[in-house]
């Protein structure tokens, strides 16, 4: 008789032993599977959180030890008319500056998701009419706006944050020369459109105002932002989202004029990165790019929000890990011991199969074969069971879950509004569904792995005592 006709028979004629270890076999299985449903969903929500979060860092002029930085007086023992002081101006600049070829340099490094640079410009635009701000300020100031230079609109902060969205025409591009992206409300209260022009002049360093060259910037693009400031707020009238001008970087050296004779680049970019795990591996390759001068530049890393929010994921997946070590080894302990016992009991039996000459090894594979026909069934059971299990666990997950989210949206908001936002309130990133603990069938056949194995080892520690002796002696033993 077959090794495997006889573990068959063995398992039907023992029907008592083989409920009770198809009921351990479900318990054990149902808790490892739902443990490994529940790491596994951890790992998605962590996964999820990098893609929709990223990383951010940001190169920058290294303003305190760069030799490329400049202190010049510009003015000198100017007088106040009303308080009669004196004072100097000073304009303090780097010679050498990030420029779009370096950009386009770390854009092209794999798992940079965004590159965002400015240059900020407060001057005034003719054919505008700004909103109002709350705040009393000089009648120049009220005919200002902040302009802002950029490559493209698309990966600019504001716009990949949520706080602006491109509801019209198209965004600034890298090769584009007097354009200019502007708020719906702004255009609406101008009476412009697409394709329209509107006119700055250049500055003037001499009498410190823009009379300069007269520039034409064509309008490609209408924004319109997810919450303006409310009539409480105290704001000037530059500072109102819908009055800010984004223009091309040509117009905004242009706009700039003699101010910015040392440098036509950025003096800070903001990278983000698809996954903050990749953090390292990126910067150390904009470290190696050749055209980068490092004595001008630092880099400052920032992954705050991804780690503040997933922190109780972590936790959450760590707890798991070891949860199912400890429910592993106390199956294996368990198991080995019932076995063992049950071992015992079958000392004529196998005493009998010696005796005709079946071998050890085969005898040993026929308990391994009873017990893994009992799991198989055990095994199948346990994923309706582990569903049901996994189902609950995760409507209580999902309350720690959407908590984190709440205080992920409240961190790119501040990361928002410190980049560029101002005083605007950033609406918080859109909580998802929670965490989403299912029965896979990956986790299903890691399952069956780890229950083989947890088997394997426990038939075999329970065999040693019997299967060390030779068949005389189990003889004498039954005796």
């Amino acid at each position: 008789m077959g090794m495997f006709k006889r573990a068959v028979l063995s398992v039907t004629r023992r029907r008592g032993k083989t409920l009770l270890l198809f009921a351990f076999l479900l318990v054990m299985a149902t808790f490892v599977l739902t443990g490994l449903s529940i790491w596994r969903a951890s790992e998605i929500a962590q996964r999820d959180l990098r893609q929709r979060l990223g990383g951010k860092f940001a190169i920058q002029v290294d303003w305190d030890s760069s030799p490329y930085v400049v202190n010049e007086v510009i003015m000198e023992n100017v007088v106040d008319e009303e308080t009669g002081k004196q004072s100097t101006a000073y304009l303090i600049y780097s010679t050498v500056q990030l420029l779009p070829e370096d950009i386009a340099a770390i854009k092209a490094i794999p798992g940079v998701k965004y590159c965002s640079a400015r240059q900020e410009h407060l001057a005034p635009v003719e054919e505008l009419s700004l909103f109002p701000g709350t705040i009393a300020v000089e009648e120049k100031l009220r005919r200002q706006t902040k302009v802002y230079g950029v490559c493209g609109t698309e990966e600019d902060e504001l716009f990949t944050s949520g706080v602006l969205t491109l509801t019209e025409g198209r965004h600034i591009s890298g090769g584009d020369i007097h354009t200019a992206v502007i708020s719906r409300d702004l255009a609406e209260r101008n009476e412009l459109n697409i394709g329209d022009y509107i006119t700055a002049h250049s500055y003037c360093q001499a009498d410190d105002s823009y009379t300069g060259q007269e520039i034409r910037i064509q309008i490609v693009g209408l924004f319109t932002p997810e919450e303006i400031e409310q009539f409480h707020e105290t704001i000037p009238t530059y500072d109102k989202i819908q009055n800010r001008v984004f223009v091309d970087l040509q117009t905004a050296n242009d706009l700039a004029g003699d101010a910015h004779r040392h440098g036509r680049g950025f003096d800070v970019l903001q990278i983000t990165v698809d996954d903050p795990q990749d953090m390292d591996r990126i910067i150390d390759a904009v470290r190696r790019l050749p055209d980068m001068d490092w004595a001008a530049f630092t880099i400052d890393t920032d992954s705050s929000a991804y780690e503040s929010a997933a922190a109780p994921l972590a936790a959450l997946s760590t707890l798991v890990v070891i949860l199912l070590a400890v429910i592993i080894a106390v199956s294996v302990t368990v198991l080995a011991l019932l076995l063992t016992l049950w071992t015992k009991t079958r000392i004529h039996e196998i005493g009998v199969l010696l005796s005709v000459g079946i071998r050890k090894s085969s005898v040993i594979g026929q308990h391994l074969v009873e017990v893994l026909l009992i799991a198989a069934l055990a095994f199948g059971l346990s994923y309706f069971t582990s569903s049901a299990m996994a189902g609950q666990v995760g409507d209580r997950l999902v309350k720690g879950y959407m908590q984190a989210e709440e205080e992920t949206g409240e961190n790119v908001a501040a990361a928002a509004v410190d980049f560029g936002a101002d005083a605007l309130s950033t609406a918080p990133l859109p909580a998802e569904k929670g965490i989403q603990v299912s029965v896979a069938l990956d986790s299903f056949a890691l399952l069956c792995l780890i229950g083989a194995a947890i088997i394997s080892a426990a038939v075999s520690v329970s065999s040693v005592t019997v299967m060390r002796l030779k068949p005389r002696e189990i003889l004498s033993k039954m005796s």
